[in-house]
């Protein structure tokens, strides 16, 4: 229940959140009261003896709810972008070397280090490592948690 309260109140902890702003709760609480508003009517229409709809009406209300969310959530995503870009300026790596052979090196993390390759380094301020984990996988680390040996 308290990742839910959290979802809707806007308090959940992103980690490293491209775009930092939060969801705004109206995206949110369209996209559970919608669908619940749809049902609602379409029950209500359908103890009405008066009224009938074709299912191409039916689908037209369908795809109309869909493109209500749609919109409504690249509303919620630009203006969150837009926040955010206003709050902090974003830093890309404009100048990085590959090394001809990974160097091996130590990533410090919560826990144990963990061996890896660095294969590039950036001019990052501070300086960045990309480095392989033992996954396979490719991240950017600080030059403060990598080690070489």
């Amino acid at each position: 229940m308290g990742a839910i309260r959290e979802l809707f109140l806007n308090e959940g902890q992103e980690d490293k959140a491209v775009v930092e702003a939060p969801a705004f709760s109206i995206t949110k609480v369209m996209a559970v009261v919608a669908p619940l508003i749809t049902a609602l009517v379409t029950w209500a229409t359908s103890r009405l003896e008066s009224v009938e709809f074709t299912s191409g009406q039916i689908t037209g209300i369908i795809a109309s709810l869909i493109g209500f969310l749609a919109i409504t959530g690249a509303a919620d995503v630009i203006a969150r972008g837009l926040a955010t870009s206003a709050e902090k300026a974003a830093t890309g790596r404009g100048r990085w070397v590959r090394f001809e052979k990974p160097l091996v090196a130590k990533l410090s993390l919560q826990g144990p280090d963990e061996d890896v390759a660095v294969v590039a380094a950036s001019d990052a301020d501070p300086p960045e490592f990309l480095c392989v984990r033992e996954d396979k996988s490719l991240s950017w680390e600080p030059g403060s948690k990598v080690t070489f040996s």
